[in-house]
């Protein structure tokens, strides 16, 4: 009775393997005896899913990838992989979740990876541009990014004018990284085109998939990958938009971005050596740093602001002083005699300045400016901005 038992599991087991994909499927069944021959050492493109029977999103996936089967049955292999019994043929290609689905094309040793909707269309889609793609590329043509909608004004950036257009730029951008298969993108485009009529910066994609050495200097591994440029300098100031994907979030999320009205945009931490520098730096919100007259201590500190001010600019100015140079204006700020480096932000609209207490890191300065900005910090009272007064000789 036990071994009877024992002999029904097994059946079960081996039946729910096969249960995906069975025989009528136009899914082609791998295995570790069959992958080589079928798939790499062919001339022809395949898409692989890498999966486990008991996955529960690769069960919702097979009806989908059945239909995608049967759609493309005669133009673009599909095949599917049981990592549970034949896994050491999926083992080179980083499968770590399923369903890993990879898509072998020209260079077979290095498979890409397909991150679109999990739905036929999706799939269909994103093969045929595949095989578009592979006939181009036999045929020697140039293939050209995707242009922009007539009713749109999205600006169409490629390897060749990103820089120009956007690293040299004084101007803001929102720039959408997308693949032409990719779902999730396509749901973005609406919104996307309606943003590029409403929002007061150039709003811009770029075709991931052709401008691949763009893909890989932003670390673009999924899409649509979005990134906001600000104001000002660009290097190594964009941020990772990580919001909703619709009008009224990314207007707002803009809006945040942008400085406060009559804030001029800093992009390097100056030295304050008079009041007037002073009122150029501190308008409305402002980093003061008070820094050690030791060469090697200064430029330290100095460095910690200036990696600080990229992620700052457009809602906070930089600025520095040598310690000990101004002590009228250190003790107005309560700095004076506790030691260097030190760091005050100053906001002009609530007339405040609060004193940051914790080590001069970047990620305790963010954080510090953000809760500034928040008004989590808690701030000291001040009538009017402190005069430098008379400035003592360099030490």
């Amino acid at each position: 009775m036990k071994s009877c038992c024992s002999l029904l599991l097994l059946t079960f087991m081996i039946t729910q393997c096969f249960a995906l994909y069975d025989a009528d499927s136009k899914v082609i069944k791998l295995t570790k005896d069959n992958f080589k021959q079928l798939v790499l050492d062919s001339g022809e493109p395949w898409l692989v899913e890498f999966f486990a029977p008991w996955c529960g999103h690769c069960k919702a996936l097979a009806p989908e990838y059945n239909k995608a089967a049967k759609a493309l049955d005669g133009i673009i292999k599909i095949g599917a992989l049981d990592m549970t019994t034949d896994g050491e043929a999926g083992q080179p290609y980083g499968v770590n979740s399923y369903p890993t689905i990879k898509f072998f094309g020209v260079n077979k040793a290095d498979p890409i990876a397909y991150e679109g909707e999990r739905k036929k269309n999706a799939i269909v889609d994103y093969l045929l541009d595949r095989a578009r793609e592979i006939a181009l590329n036999r045929l020697g043509v140039e293939i050209k990014p995707q242009p922009a909608n007539d009713d749109s004004k999205v600006v169409v950036l490629t390897d060749s004018n990103f820089d120009e257009q956007v690293i040299n730029s004084q101007e803001a951008w929102f720039v959408e990284f997308y693949a032409p298969w990719c779902g999730h993108c396509k749901q973005l485009q609406p919104e996307w085109n309606k943003l590029s009529h409403q929002a007061d910066i150039p709003i811009a994609k770029v075709d991931a998939t052709a401008q691949t050495a763009l893909a890989k200097r932003f670390n673009v591994e999924s899409y649509p990958t979005i990134y906001f440029f600000p104001a000002g300098n660009k290097k190594d100031t964009h941020k990772k938009y990580e919001g909703e994907r619709n009008l009224d979030a990314l207007l707002k999320y803009i809006k945040e971005q942008k400085p406060v009205d009559g804030q001029s945009v800093v992009t390097e931490v100056i030295q304050i050596t008079s009041d007037e520098k002073l009122n150029q730096i501190c308008n409305t919100l402002c980093v003061l740093g008070f820094l050690p007259s030791d060469k090697k201590e200064q430029e330290d500190a100095l460095q910690i602001l200036k990696k600080t001010s990229l992620s700052l600019t457009g809602r906070a100015n930089l600025g520095w002083f040598v310690g000990e140079q101004f002590d009228d204006f250190e003790a107005e700020l309560s700095v004076i005699g506790e030691g260097y480096p030190q760091v005050v932000a100053i906001d002009l609209n609530s007339k405040k300045y609060y004193r940051f207490k914790k080590q001069l890191t970047v990620e305790n300065l963010n954080e510090f400016v953000r809760g500034v900005i928040k008004k989590i910090e808690s701030g000291q009272s001040f009538s009017s901005l402190p005069k430098l007064n008379t400035q003592k000789q360099d030490l």
